[in-house]
């Protein structure tokens, strides 16, 4: 096996813990909406609080980083237009993390401590961070989609897919955060 080989399944490998992680969380979590089950939530938003350190920011930064490896060992470069959106929906989902899902969690965590699951605020903050995390691991499910159909400025068809999936994404989140929350 070669040097090349060995990074190839090392990206692939942290790519699949990071994205398989955080589709069982987000699973996880619609399923506890659907029932309306808040202590699940809560639960679910403490794990992703601990897991953050300890799984997610590792794997996503072990992703990039042998994706960079890649970039050097192999024939690939900076400027190709695959590697360019693999590196958008990286960073994206990386300034998600730290910006808005670490600062929001810990908000989260803060409300509950304080006045408990039945707090209007705390519905309105999970049910927001839910829906900005379904768009943020279909942004990553195109990042893997990307790297497998390697588009460049010739593939359009491809692009167009990826556009239109994240567009679709996007509006379902925006009509979601404009409904009411559903009472319970």
């Amino acid at each position: 096996m070669s040097r090349y080989e060995i990074l190839v399944f090392l990206h692939i490998a942290a790519a699949i813990v990071w994205l398989g992680a955080g589709f069982v969380i987000a699973v996880l979590v619609l399923d506890a909406e659907r029932h309306s089950d808040r202590a699940r939530m809560a639960g679910y938003h403490e794990d992703v609080g601990t897991l953050a350190p300890r799984l997610f920011i590792p794997a996503s930064l072990a992703t990039f980083i042998f994706g960079l490896l890649l970039i050097a060992d192999g024939p690939w470069t900076l400027g190709a237009l695959w590697i360019v959106i693999a590196l958008a929906g990286w960073l994206t989902s990386f300034l998600l993390g730290i910006l808005y899902f670490k600062p929001e969690g810990e908000r989260i965590t803060e409300i509950v401590a304080a006045r408990g699951l039945d707090d209007p605020e705390f519905t309105a903050r999970v049910r927001r961070l839910n829906i900005v995390d379904r768009v943020q691991v279909t942004v990553l499910f195109l990042v893997v989609l990307d790297m497998v159909g390697k588009p460049d400025g010739d593939d359009a068809s491809l692009i167009a897919v990826m556009l239109a999936v994240l567009g679709v994404a996007l509006a379902l989140a925006a009509a979601a955060l404009r409904r009411p929350a559903p009472s319970h």
